[in-house]
């Protein structure tokens, strides 16, 4: 809670909490300074070498393709923030996650499902950071439209590991 008193820069910052410091504009939580693209992930290399984690790869770009393919306002920004919504959970370990909107809570939810479900046989460690190699790639080719998503709709579009269902049309 922010009263009117005055406080200097050293005890402000040493003395943040979400309780005292909400709705001040000197506080940002944890979450909103969070540089996705230090989470740990795997070098290109690697991932070219490793079917296993190809096989990672290609289930959530799939994944992100038939997202793309369901609705006209998926683009490369709205697929960057569903995995970064997925190390907030998986990396991060938040126990709520804050949603813009209906659609990317569903979108969110399905993408957890095929992690936790179809890609079960691979260890936490193995999904984070192939999503992260994942992150990188788009970050590297988008301007913030649907360049990544034009790209990987070329290569490997809506389709995914046997009885993998997505599109919920």
């Amino acid at each position: 809670m922010v009263d009117a008193t005055f406080i200097c820069s050293l005890c402000c910052g040493q003395t943040r909490t979400p309780d005292k410091c909400t709705g001040c504009s000197l506080y940002k939580d944890e979450a909103s300074n969070r540089n996705y693209r230090k989470v740990p992930f795997f070098e290109i290399e690697v991932m070219a070498d490793s079917f296993e984690l190809q096989e990672i790869s290609n289930t959530v770009e799939a994944l992100l393709c038939a997202f793309d393919l369901e609705a006209d306002e998926f683009n490369d920004i709205t697929a960057a923030k569903l995995l970064e919504l997925a190390f907030d959970k998986y990396h991060f370990k938040d126990a709520e996650l804050r949603f813009a909107n209906a659609a990317q809570k569903d979108w969110f939810e399905k993408m957890s499902q095929v992690l936790e479900e179809e890609l079960f046989h691979f260890s936490e460690e193995q999904r984070i950071k192939v999503l992260a190699s994942v992150y990188r790639s788009l970050q590297r080719r988008t301007t913030g439209g649907r360049e990544y998503l034009q790209f990987t709709q070329q290569y490997v579009g809506p389709r995914v590991a046997p009885g993998v269902r997505i599109l919920t049309r």
